[in-house]
């Protein structure tokens, strides 16, 4: 009797490993931008602790926060998710905070382009290298009125991830300007900013390479969460 009692015991924990094992996968993917609802452009963003897309499936009682990967360039992508209904948060972002409910992905590739506000666009940029100075010219545009800036950046670095969290810590002291007190936005104004390639050789030490530039501005918003760099568009230049 005993042996009968194993035997159908070990069949029950087979039939129910099965049953486990037979649960379907992701069945679909998602891609898209972060697109300026002025311009149409891009918004680009940090690799890390840069913008985020949070999302919770409906039809569970204690839904959990999931996250889709996004690209500093202001492109995202998750190939594996399921097919469901969503809420979509955006929060601590460098664009406006906002959500959408009842955001549908169906089984297979799905596109969408997110259309945000971004607190600040970097206007008319250049960056150029001569001889041994990498200067920035720009000008800047609040996303709205009340949108300050506190600080200003050109940040460079040996590959396309380039920013806040990924840069060379540079000598010299004219590659950033803190802004203090910080100071609505004067879209006349036009901003320069060099590096010292002198100063900097352990850096771009390489020649024959490509160097990544952007240039990044730092917003000051009150009642949105954690505001994070605008950008302009990534700039490679040889060396």
């Amino acid at each position: 009797m005993k042996k009968i009692f194993i035997f159908i015991s070990c069949c029950l924990f087979t039939f129910v490993s099965c049953e486990i094992d037979n649960y379907d996968g992701p069945d679909a993917s998602i891609h898209g931008q972060f697109l300026d609802e002025k311009t149409g452009e891009p918004v680009g963003t940090d690799i890390e602790n840069g913008n985020s897309i949070i999302v919770r499936e409906q039809g569970f009682t204690n839904p959990q926060d999931q996250y889709w990967y996004i690209m500093n360039t202001g492109e995202y992508r998750d190939n594996l998710i399921f097919a469901a209904t969503y809420d979509v948060r955006f929060e601590n972002c460098n664009f406006y905070p906002f959500r959408i409910d009842n955001f549908v992905v169906k089984k297979g590739n799905n596109t969408y382009d997110f259309q945000v506000t971004p607190y600040i666009r970097i206007r008319n940029p250049k960056i150029m290298k001569n001889g041994n100075t990498v200067t920035a010219t720009f000008s800047l545009e609040a996303g709205n009125p009340e949108v300050k800036v506190k600080e200003v950046q050109l940040f460079a670095f040996s590959d396309q991830w380039v920013g806040n969290s990924v840069k060379y810590s540079l000598s010299g002291g004219s590659d950033k300007a803190v802004i203090s007190p910080s100071e609505i936005i004067n879209s006349s104004k036009a901003y320069t900013l060099t590096i010292d390639l002198a100063e900097n050789a352990n850096s771009f030490k390489y020649t024959g390479k490509n160097y990544y530039f952007r240039i990044g501005a730092l917003g000051e918003v009150s009642g949105v969460g954690t505001v994070r760099h605008n950008y302009s568009p990534l700039e490679v230049i040889m060396f």
